[in-house]
């Protein structure tokens, strides 16, 4: 039987606690048997062994997504020319029901004056006086899993 999973005698059942450890995904076969002892007599010095098993399966299948969104966006980040270092921009994907699948983020077009920080999802641009980053600048935020 599966390290993750309980036997609970008591009741006859089994319990799979929640986990989020996409490494136990798969099937798992399990044999179950049962084993009564029968005195060969009323002297109960010898018994006869009787048992039953089977096998059955456990699924343990992959978390199911609904919806998958991003709660926290970021429509502008502003810096004047010359102010300290900035750090702004906080962005957040959610899945729903929370499955910890891993993330992949995927940035285009950050200008190389702003740094991307991973894991706090903002973006830094340290203090600068060049005049030549004046502009407007497109960047599209991807979140894959």
């Amino acid at each position: 039987m599966p390290v993750f999973v309980t036997h609970n005698e008591v009741t006859s059942d089994f319990t799979i606690p929640q986990n989020n450890d996409l490494s136990i995904l798969g099937k798992y076969i399990v044999t179950l048997r049962s084993e009564i002892y029968i005195p060969d007599d009323y002297t109960k010095d010898t018994y006869t062994t009787m048992f039953v098993e089977y096998d059955f399966v456990i699924l343990i299948e992959p978390c199911i997504i609904n919806t998958y969104t991003a709660t926290t966006s970021i429509t502008v980040i502003e810096y004047n020319v010359g102010a300290p270092t900035l750090t702004d921009g906080l962005y957040i994907f959610d899945e729903d029901p929370v499955c910890n699948y891993p993330e992949t983020v995927t940035l285009t077009n950050l200008p190389v004056f702003v740094t991307h920080n991973e894991p706090s999802s903002d973006f830094t641009i340290p203090k600068n006086n060049d005049l030549d980053i004046i502009g407007g600048y497109t960047v599209a935020i991807r979140s894959e899993i």
